[in-house]
This record gives C-alpha cells, structure tokens and sequence, in this order.
C-alpha cells in the first residue's frame, strides 16, 4: 500500500512538472491594477495558437464594471470573442486598492459585453466550465487574489453540478497554480489583499497547488518591445503604456506571465519544484516550510535574458 502511494505521488509530481497535451486553461485574473495582467493573457493566447493551451474561460475576481469588458475586449482582439468571461457579484473588501490603470481604455476596444453588469457571475462560471470538463481535466491559473476559488470551494451543489465546490474541484481539476507568496518568506500583493482567501485555499484545495511566488517574475522584465514591434490598439500595449511602474526601457515585472507559462508548460528547463507548504498569517504574510506533499513552489533556473524572449516573444506576437 505504502509503495502504491509513492508511486501515485511520483507520477503526480511528474504530471505537473511537464505537459505533453493541450491544457485546458481557467485564468482567474484581477485585471487593470498591472499590466502583467493583460500580458498574461497574450501569453496564453500565443499558446492557444499553437495548440499548447486551451482557454476554457476568464474569471475577474473584483467587482467593478470595466473588468469583464476590458478581458472581453483583449481575448476579441486575439480573435476568441466568444470566451465566456465571469466577473464577482460578492462585496468583499479587499485590503488594498484595485486600481483601474486601463480597464477602461481596453473597454472602449471592440468587446461585447461592454459593462460587467452584463457578465455572468465568476461562482457560477466555474461551477459550469468544471462540470462539463473531464475528470482532472483543467488547470486553473489565479494571478490575483484568491477570492474566487474560495468561494469555489465553498459553494453549494446546484442545477450546474450536484458536487458541492470542494468535491467538484477535487474531481474536475488537475492543479491549482497560483501567483503568489514569496520563498522563503514575503507579504506578497496577491496574498495581503485577500488573506483570508489564501488561508482557506492553502488548507482546502484537494489538488497539487503550484505557487510561482514574487522571485520568480520580479527579475524578468519585459515590454520594451510592445512599443516597437505592436500596433498602438494592441491591448497589451495599452496596458503597459499606462504603468506608472515601468522602468527606464518601458519594461515590468513579468510576475503573472511566469505563472501562465508554468501551467501550460510545465517546469521545462525553466525552473525545477520545491516542495513544501506555505504558513500564511492573518495579514497576508507568509513563510514557506519545506515537506512532503502536494504543495510546491518554482525555482528559477533558466537565465533571465531567456526567459525575458520567451515571453516577449509571444507577448509582441500578432493575433493569428
């Protein structure tokens, strides 16, 4: 019994660390506050194209009127107007400001949805993608807050599945990859502003959880070459262009695109998993401690000045 557990947490570790078919992708993104956002998201939809990466849906965790329409209005300029958006309909107070820096430019782009009064609730959303998916069959990727898949576990059975959260998420997804905390230890963004959410989802979540912390992106800078090698309407281009965070050559952080390209690729020769778990305290702070289990976190170990064309490869690549 015991060699048939290690057996089934070796091929687990393996599943995670490498990809082999398209992923089945949920991006659940706090849109607008940071343009890596809206690069992440052009960095999935570069794997989409080429068969990497299927995009399921896109969750905004916020509850604000340009979010949903400003997702909406990027994924319609990749060409995939139809990809079901949620936005959060709850009232939670986050701890810390979400700033519109271009939700609403992006929402003047051609988009459907137009206010996120008009998207469905992100609850909801998941509940329905995650019923129709097979049995381990998505990854969902949260570069913002967790407050969605919080409320994921916790919710109810309903007419969309009859598994209440935590057993439909413990059926139908394969990992958790989440941007956020910092090893060895941090009060990152992600976490602070929500941390009650981060506790609830590190203690709960019946699948592997992969966290791609604040080292991993914070070296990577890129962006310089939207300005280029992009059209003035590219949305990721907006997004940079409205930083005030930029450094001198026009680029950012590239924490969210790290994560992104994780869940699709796997570890590669980009970095290697450590494994552990992290302690998160009551005011988002947390401190990794290292066990066993499916609990694990990146490690850099390609070099930065490739990792920076990996990703600004597919974040000035043109819609296809």
């Amino acid at each position: 019994m015991r060699l048939t557990f290690l057996l089934l947490l070796l091929i687990s570790v393996s599943s995670l660390a490498q990809r082999t078919k398209t992923v089945k992708i949920i991006l659940d993104t706090d849109f607008g506050n940071d343009c890596d956002d809206a690069a992440a998201l052009a960095v999935l939809h570069q794997l989409a194209y080429h068969g990497e990466a299927e995009i399921l849906g896109v969750v905004y965790p916020m509850n604000d009127d340009m979010g949903a329409p400003a997702i909406d209005a990027e994924n319609t300029y990749y060409g995939k107007p139809n990809i079901p958006v949620g936005t959060y309909k709850g009232t939670y107070e986050y701890k810390d400001k979400h700033n519109d820096l271009y939700n609403s430019k992006l929402a003047e782009l051609p988009n459907d949805l137009k206010s996120g009064k008009n998207a469905p609730d992100a609850v909801a959303l998941y509940r329905k993608i995650l019923a129709a998916q097979p049995d381990q069959g998505v990854t969902i990727v949260v570069v913002g807050p967790q407050r969605l898949v919080a409320d994921l576990l916790q919710s109810k059975a309903d007419s969309l599945s009859p598994l209440d959260g935590t057993a439909l998420v413990k059926k139908k997804v394969l990992q958790l990859v989440v941007m956020g905390t910092a090893y060895p230890k941090g009060h990152e963004w992600n976490i602070r502003i929500c941390p009650d959410a981060a506790q609830y989802v590190e203690e709960h979540w019946p699948t592997p959880v992969v966290y791609s912390g604040l080292e991993i992106g914070i070296a990577i800078m890129t962006g310089e070459r939207l300005f280029t090698e992009t059209p003035e309407n590219n949305p990721v281009r907006i997004a940079f262009g409205t930083n005030p965070g930029l450094d001198a050559k026009k680029n950012r952080h590239s924490w969210d695109q790290t994560a992104v390209l994780y869940a699709v690729r796997g570890v590669r020769d980009y970095w290697t998993l450590g494994t552990g778990f992290p302690q998160i305290t009551e005011d988002g702070k947390n401190s990794w401690v290292v066990s066993k289990g499916n609990r694990h976190y990146l490690i850099a170990k390609k070099g930065i000045p490739e990792m920076k064309k990996i990703l600004e490869d597919m974040m000035v690549a043109a819609p296809k």
